[in-house]
């Protein structure tokens, strides 16, 4: 790709991923370009856009771009291009001295629903590294963010501080014992690609009044392209719609199973 301009025609939408360290990017770098170095990958994995999201990869030298876009090619992105010119040769190159974009979104599920949400306390299970939980803070929640991985909420922590949010992350087993009683604490129970049924009835149990239920995760037919395989973590149809009986069903979605991911829905609340 010789030029950003060939570049946002070839590739409609686009996100711009500034591959320099942060003093080149603050003297200058392409309107809207979100920046994370190769070197930080790992660290900050949640912050790169989704894999689905056609992505432009610049840098000072058209080789490191290159490499970064065979790098992102190999993480499993299905459309990666690079500037195959030096930036500052690139009449869109170095035009904006903004603060980096955002490249990261959450579920398109959850960002779908989280209007209609009554604000107040919400609980992220299964956190991972954070995505969620930022977005949920970002958006006026009073965010906890539990999973079991002391390394990913050590990510998590430092990503809240770079966003600027305050969210409390604790690390616990969720599938060792039924977790400690909070019943009627939350006002927001989120659960994002994590499939652990012997959890319902206390996700039942811990919603406040008028409290919601954001779940989604995968369901059968998902092992055909890949993980998760094994049955207890694969919903089955039909199976989401009816795992919370005492939950009011606002909304219950299927993705077709002819094309990965293959996921369940649901908005629930309780009354």
């Amino acid at each position: 790709m010789d030029s950003l301009a060939r570049g946002a025609r070839r590739l409609p939408g686009a996100r711009v991923l500034d591959v320099r360290d942060p003093g080149h990017f603050a003297e200058g770098h392409p309107a809207g370009a979100g920046r994370v170095s190769e070197a930080e990958f790992r660290e900050r994995s949640m912050e790169l856009p989704a894999r689905v999201e056609p992505v432009i990869v610049v840098d000072d030298a058209p080789t490191g771009a290159r490499r970064v876009a065979q790098n992102l090619a190999e993480r499993g992105y299905e459309r990666v291009a690079w500037l195959d010119v030096p930036l500052e040769r690139d009449p869109d190159g170095m035009v904006s001295r903004e603060p980096p974009a955002r490249l990261w979104s959450p579920s398109p599920f959850l960002e779908r629903v989280q209007g209609g949400l009554r604000r107040g306390r919400a609980l992220d299970l299964a956190c991972g590294s954070g995505r969620a939980s930022v977005f949920l803070a970002s958006a006026g929640f009073e965010v906890e963010g539990w999973d079991i991985d002391a390394g990913a909420l050590q990510r998590a922590s430092a990503f809240a501080a770079r966003e600027g949010v305050a969210i409390t992350f604790r690390e616990v087993d969720l599938e060792a014992a039924v977790p400690p009683a909070h019943a009627g604490d939350f006002d927001l129970i989120l659960v994002i690609r994590y499939l652990h049924r012997e959890l319902f009835p206390w996700i039942e149990r811990s919603l406040a009044p008028g409290g919601a239920l954001v779940y989604e995760t995968f369901r059968q037919g998902q092992e055909r392209f890949g993980h998760p395989r094994r049955a207890r973590h694969l919903l089955e149809s039909g199976e989401l719609r009816r795992a919370f009986p005492s939950l009011v069903m606002d909304l219950h979605e299927e993705t077709p199973d002819t094309e990965p991911p293959v996921l369940a829905r649901l908005l629930a609340h309780r009354v």
